[in-house]
């Protein structure tokens, strides 16, 4: 696996535990509806603390934050963004929130971000989609992961490719190339994006795709070519196969008459 890109939460620093809990719920959502963006920043800021200690007081109240996390990290102002990055990975880890479409922005936003000209944005994005890939089940992850897959950036294509290896291995390789658990739709989304990819022009982006094939390869070969019998087109196989040294690929799947 990956090594965790290392970050601290340096804009959001651990406090001890709030001793009135539901009054900073009712402040946060007070900040969250004034037009002072300052109020914003703060009120983030205080739920940040308040997912650490009492997550559950925190559940009703995650759509309207996680719409002004979405509003942040579309803003132009580095904090903003750099403190919605953040509190994203943060929220990832203490409150597990999958509610759509809410949660498919702010994985788009994050993504985007992974090929921001600010270093530290990129460190934070980064940052917060590994807490997105330990914290949230599988499909969830790479769904959302997908939905930038037509994205023109090398470094947004890095960083899918790269969360995408992180969830199969965190899964388990053989559960995602027997689509257990319902994984078979994760599955295919690997799949497709590993081909749409294994002949890109950049060099980074064709070994990740290649390496993540042959993760699965290595994990079980019947299982392997099952699941790109299953998933891809005829032509999509034989690029694979091309690209994985494995030029008798097809032949060998149609004298085995895999399927």
């Amino acid at each position: 696996m990956d090594t965790i890109i290392g970050c601290v939460t340096d804009l959001l620093p651990e406090k001890e535990p709030l001793d009135n809990p539901k009054e900073v719920i009712k402040s946060i959502q007070i900040r969250l509806k004034n037009t002072n963006s300052e109020e914003h920043i703060r009120a983030i800021s205080d739920a940040i603390q308040v997912a650490r200690h009492h997550p559950k007081l925190l559940k009703l109240h995650m759509n309207s934050i996680n719409r002004k996390i979405v509003q942040l990290l579309n803003g132009q102002r580095i904090f903003d963004v750099r403190l919605a990055c953040q509190s994203a990975g943060e929220l990832f880890r203490t409150m597990r929130c999958t509610d759509r479409p809410l949660f498919d922005n702010i994985v788009t936003g994050l993504m985007n971000r992974t090929a921001d000209k600010n270093q530290n944005i990129r460190i934070d994005a980064n940052w917060a989609l590994d807490k997105m890939v330990i914290s949230i089940p599988p499909l969830y992850s790479i769904k959302s992961i997908a939905n930038c897959s037509q994205h023109k950036n090398p470094a947004v294509k890095i960083a899918q490719l790269r969360l995408m290896h992180c969830v199969t291995v965190i899964a388990d390789p053989m559960k995602i190339l027997t689509g257990i658990a319902g994984l078979k739709k994760a599955r295919q989304l690997i799949l497709k994006s590993c081909v749409a990819t294994i002949e890109d022009a950049n060099a980074e982006i064709r070994f990740l795709s290649k390496k993540l094939m042959q993760l699965l390869k290595s994990t079980c070969y019947e299982s392997f070519c099952s699941s790109l019998v299953q998933d891809i087109s005829w032509d999509e196989l034989k690029i694979a196969g091309k690209n994985l040294d494995m030029e008798d690929l097809a032949a060998d799947i149609l004298k085995k008459n895999i399927k």
